[in-house]
This record gives structure tokens, sequence and C-alpha cells, in this order.
């Protein structure tokens, strides 16, 4: 069984819609992210429409929530006919106590959708073939490719700023093969997301808010902090 990973190719595009219930009124919130990930498991790649012009709801194919990341905006609907007195009510619950706070006004939260808007990637985790709906038909992309784009991207990285203002000192980039000698947090870059990121290095494993990630490359501190 193949494991598919399903990406959004632009930022601020995956949305989580958070349905609300209670005496036969229903609400929601939306809060969107910069990033998503969803994966499942298939012997055939999912029939997806890459190219996503209509949004695509992550609902069939068993799909998994992999991560949803660095959440940048929400938004509440209330039916027309709801008091502004009671829209404020439910806000101000939802800032102090989050579900719970809902939950404490009798609402039940019975129904949780998740949406992909734009151009999507398609990841097969066996073979590493990348499929874009940036193109017109989607492409596949190779380990070499890929990695071709990471060295042009490492060698677009800047230094030291034009502004000359001292930033600190960095190692040069690491094969992700080569483990850190030492633990802690390191900027990293990943065939997935082939933008640098955070991430911290436990001795045995590499992991971003909670995640276990594979980074294709990884830089630290040249230099003690301290000294």
């Amino acid at each position: 069984m193949t494991v598919w990973r399903l990406s959004t190719h632009y930022k601020k595009s995956a949305v989580e819609k958070q349905l609300w219930y209670k005496d036969g009124v229903t609400i929601s919130k939306e809060e969107g992210y910069r990033w998503g990930t969803f994966y499942c498991e298939s012997d055939e790649m999912p029939d997806v429409d890459l190219a996503n012009p209509d949004g695509y709801e992550l609902y069939g194919y068993d799909w998994e929530l992999d991560s949803l990341d660095d959440g940048c905006w929400s938004d509440w609907t209330f039916p027309e006919d709801m008091s502004e007195a009671e829209r404020e009510q439910i806000e101000a619950a939802w800032d102090e106590d989050f579900s719970d706070g809902l939950e404490a006004l009798g609402w039940s939260n019975d129904d949780t959708e998740y949406w992909f808007h734009g151009p999507l990637l398609m990841t097969n985790e066996t073979t590493g073939e990348v499929f874009s709906g940036m193109a017109e038909e989607s492409q596949e992309k190779t380990d070499q490719q890929l990695a071709a784009e990471l060295d042009e991207l490492i060698a677009e990285m800047p230094g030291v700023p034009e502004d000359g203002v001292e930033t600190p000192v960095v190692t040069a980039w690491y094969d992700g093969n080569t483990p850190p000698a030492r633990t802690g947090s390191y900027e990293v870059i990943t065939m997935t997301w082939p933008f640098m990121l955070f991430a911290d290095w436990n001795g045995r494993v590499w992991r971003r808010e909670g995640f276990a990630i594979e980074p294709t490359a990884w830089r630290g501190l040249a230099e003690d902090p301290a000294k």
C-alpha cells in the first residue's frame, strides 16, 4: 500500500471549518492556515484534480490530518437573524475557553470540514514522485530534479545582509542523512516544503511542532551563542 501526501502549493490556502449546532441553529468557524498536509494509503494515486479550481474537501480516500501550520486568520458565520448580543457572547466564550466555552453555552461541534484551495501537490512517499497542479497537466518530478531545485534555493540564500547588520554565524548546509552532533534547534529544508523552517533534533529524530519530519538539509549556529 502506497502512502500519498497531499498539500497546498500556496500559503494561506488550507482551511478548517468547524460546524456548531444548538436547537436547530448552525454556526460555523473557519480558521485559515499557511500550510496544510493530509495523507492516505492507496494502491492507486487518488483521483484529485490538482489544479483545484473550485476547492477540494478532504473527505474521501480516508484522508488523515498530518499537519496544519501557522494559523493566520479566523472568521465566524452566523444566521442573519441571530442577535448581535448572542454573536458577541459566542465569540467571547471562544476567546476565553475555545471549544469548552461554546459547549458550556450548549453548542455541539458535530462536524468539521477541511478544505484546500488553489493548486495542490501530491507526493508518492514510496517513490518520491511529486505531482503538481501548477501545470496544465500534472507532471512528475524525480528526486534528481528536486535535489537540483534545492541546490539552487540554498545557493540563493543570503549570507550577511546588505545593510551590514551583524547576524549569527551559521554552519554550511549539511545533508539530511548526516545527523547533528548536538541536540537543539536548527534551520532545515525538506523536499515537500522547499522553504527554510526551524526543527528540533533530539538525538534520534527530527521534529517540528510535535511532528516527525525528514529534512533534506540542515544548518546551525557555528559559534556558541553564550560566548
